[in-house]
């Protein structure tokens, strides 16, 4: 008998999709403050950004671990104490008067973050169809998605109010708020009877094992790919919109949070057909509209100074689909994956977030002055991004008709 969690109510969520938003307001909601924190601490700026940098190489990393582990011990005490952590490298994070602490606590944020992170396309895999996970999942992204806008708005409110120590008294109250809710919404979704006793050897046979399943890496690298493209767009936007076009900055977060509501667009419309049409249905058409995307921004880079609105229009073609791509890569890697979901989102977000880190190097080490090198950085990634995944959807097809 599946759990009550299956019927998906607003409540369910509303929890999954704060737990999946938990990193997006870690990594934006101090954004504002970052100038703030380099005077207050007498560090250089270029040091405080590096506490995102720390962050994210730990999110990466840890990853790794806490898939297998929560495989073999349940998901619920994986996101609490992973919750449990984040909130305290949060207070630390606020009380800090040195940079060093100060980075001590980021990547205490992170080792939490990544335990949550790990585990909420797992505990929504168990137990339901690839086409429930793929709506559930559009859900939860569509409530995600509003992280990114909301962050640096209630960073800089907090900012103005009271000081950036504060920012991180919020995202440690709000772990604890979202712990509440996790514990008294979702029970535990993954059965004695299902896990898999966690050993260092066990976890190093399963990934290479899931590495040696095409069907499985080929969905992952597809992901990684596509999110690197994201990440290049997120890491050249300001300089392409600002520097060389002179779009007021008052203006920019506005032109970014239209890729922001394409991307919820697409949420709706795959929460609405999924379970009707096939997440592998709706792949297979969505992904044609990044690599659409992606000609596009190659034909502009032809052009000396092409119309500002094409490259809004080509970015909001691009990242729109992750609404509907999103859950319909996750949902195919762990079609293919057996009784190793933790271990497969393990690897996916790992490998998203190392591709996503490598996308914004890329686009740094081929920054001219122009907007070529985040347009080409982009249409590289969909395009690669495209292969690899229709590489996978006919090998998989294949594989089932034989």
């Amino acid at each position: 008998m599946k759990p009550d969690y299956m019927k998906l109510t607003f409540p369910i969520i509303l929890v999954l999709g704060l737990l999946s938003g938990l990193t997006p307001l870690a990594i934006d909601a101090y954004l504002p403050s970052i100038p703030t924190i380099s005077k207050s601490l007498n560090t250089d700026i270029g040091l405080v950004q590096m506490t995102l940098s720390m962050y994210l190489l730990v999110f990466a990393l840890l990853q790794i671990v806490f898939g297998p582990i929560s495989d073999a011990i349940g998901r619920r005490k994986v996101i609490v104490g992973g919750l449990t952590v984040f909130a305290l490298g949060s207070f630390l994070c606020a009380i800090t008067q040195s940079y060093e602490m100060l980075l001590v606590g980021r990547a205490i944020q992170a080792f939490g973050g990544a335990a949550v992170a790990v585990c909420v396309p797992a505990l929504v895999k168990d137990g339901m169809s690839i086409n429930q996970f793929a709506k559930a999942m559009s859900m939860v992204m569509l409530v995600m998605a509003l992280a990114p806008l909301a962050a640096p708005i209630i960073g800089g409110a907090i900012l103005t109010i009271l000081n950036w120590h504060y920012i991180f008294v919020f995202l440690g109250i709000l772990a604890i708020l979202a712990m509440i809710l996790f514990l008294r919404t979702i029970p535990e979704t993954l059965p004695a009877d299902k896990r898999t006793p966690f050993s260092l050897l066990n976890a190093i046979r399963n990934y290479i094992m899931l590495l040696k399943n095409r069907a499985v890496m080929g969905y992952v690298v597809a992901s990684a790919f596509y999110f690197a493209g994201m990440m290049s767009f997120i890491t050249g936007s300001s300089f392409v919109y600002i520097e060389v076009y002179g779009v007021d900055p008052a203006k920019f977060g506005f032109l970014v949070g239209l890729n922001v509501i394409s991307m919820m667009l697409a949420s709706t419309i795959n929460g609405r057909y999924v379970e009707k049409l096939g997440t592998e249905v709706l792949s297979k058409y969505a992904i044609f509209i990044p690599l659409f995307a992606s000609l596009l921004m190659i034909t502009l880079t032809f052009f000396n100074h092409p119309p500002l609105w094409l490259i809004i229009v080509s970015s909001m073609l691009f990242m729109g689909p992750m609404g509907i791509l999103g859950s319909g890569f996750m949902a195919g890697a762990l079609k293919n994956a057996g009784n190793h979901n933790g271990s497969v989102t393990a690897l996916a977000g790992t490998s998203r977030f190392a591709m996503g880190a490598l996308g914004g190097v890329v686009f740094s080490v081929l920054h001219n002055g122009t907007f070529v090198p985040m347009l080409g950085t982009i249409a590289t990634c969909g395009i690669v991004a495209f292969i690899c995944f229709k590489l996978t959807v006919r090998y998989s097809e294949s594989l089932s008709e034989q």
